[in-house]
């Protein structure tokens, strides 16, 4: 033998035991798969018919039994909330936010403090852009009407806003005769506001107030004197922060509800608050389903 011979020897008996340990290897996927098909498949008795599925298996029912029963009502349900759901999804990714889909699940195990952290900074960025609208619009040819300034302190006084400074620097705004002298006023409220809100990011001020009612209040307040007291109202709600809570968490997009227009916002608000509710309906027909038919980590198989 020769010294190329001698040398091509062992990598010759290396790529054999490899080719033989890929062909052991295929054949065992194989008789696994094999094997897991006949599991599936014994699953299913003639008059069966396919109820559920999960990422590995489908799972079957009697037809007779299944059909009218209480497992059947709560798949019906979980398609419709799942239909809707994707539905509100479309809807909202119109209006430029994209969603994951896995994050609808995990938003109920969140922490309430982390919710609240994440709901603080969505309205502290409103406020921020409030400000700055209604700064950009003193700075043009129009100015703040002084009944909508009114109105706008009318509204934090019935809703129990406590910060008296905030209020007597709306107030002077809307005492104001001419625009140069309004335009100082508003920014001395800026001044103030902006005091007032690096006391609401303190630790202890969040926890003393977890569902934000202060920072909400304020946004609102600006929509009022810009004009939109409808919006004004709802964004002092608490159901309005938990609908944009819930949009920041799922889409992760809070710089761009900051940026939203107001008919944006609202809007955006309406369909959360109806993602959720469908997100919601759907989890729990999908937990009641599975109840009644012992499959515990299947889900109902929808059309077909």
């Amino acid at each position: 033998m020769d010294q190329h011979s001698h040398f091509a020897q062992p990598a010759s008996r290396a790529s054999r035991a490899g080719y033989r340990r890929a062909v052991l290897a295929s054949i065992l996927i194989l008789a696994f798969s094999i094997s897991a098909s006949h599991a599936a498949n014994a699953q299913r008795n003639p008059g069966d018919i396919l109820v559920g599925e999960d990422d590995d298996n489908y799972y079957y029912m009697d037809a007779a039994a299944y059909r009218g029963s209480a497992a059947q009502k709560f798949g019906v349900q979980f398609c419709r909330a799942k239909l809707a759901t994707m539905a509100d999804q479309t809807a909202i990714h119109e209006l430029g936010f994209d969603l994951d889909a896995q994050r609808f699940e995990m938003f109920e195990d969140v922490a309430r403090e982390q919710k609240t952290a994440l709901e603080h900074k969505v309205f502290d960025a409103l406020l921020d852009q409030g400000l700055e609208s209604a700064d950009a619009l003193l700075s043009s040819a129009k100015s703040l009407n002084p009944w909508n300034v009114n109105n706008a302190v009318e509204m934090l006084r019935a809703k129990g806003f406590g910060n008296a400074a905030i209020i007597a620097a709306l107030r002077k705004i809307a005492l104001q005769k001419d625009k140069p002298a309004m335009l100082a006023a508003y920014r001395e409220f800026v001044d103030v506001v902006k005091g007032a809100k690096e006391g609401w990011t303190t630790r202890s001020e969040i926890a003393k107030d977890p569902e934000n009612s202060d920072l909400r209040m304020m946004v609102g307040a600006l929509k009022v004197m810009q004009g939109n007291p409808e919006l004004g109202l709802a964004v002092t709600t608490a159901e309005f922060g938990e609908s944009l809570l819930y949009l920041a968490y799922v889409s992760g997009q809070v710089g761009d509800l900051e940026q939203a227009s107001n008919d944006k916002l609202a809007r955006l608000a309406r369909l959360s608050q109806r993602l959720r509710v469908d997100v919601d309906d759907t989890r729990t027909s999908k937990k009641a389903w599975q109840k009644s038919t012992g499959y515990a980590s299947a889900r109902p198989v929808c059309g077909g």
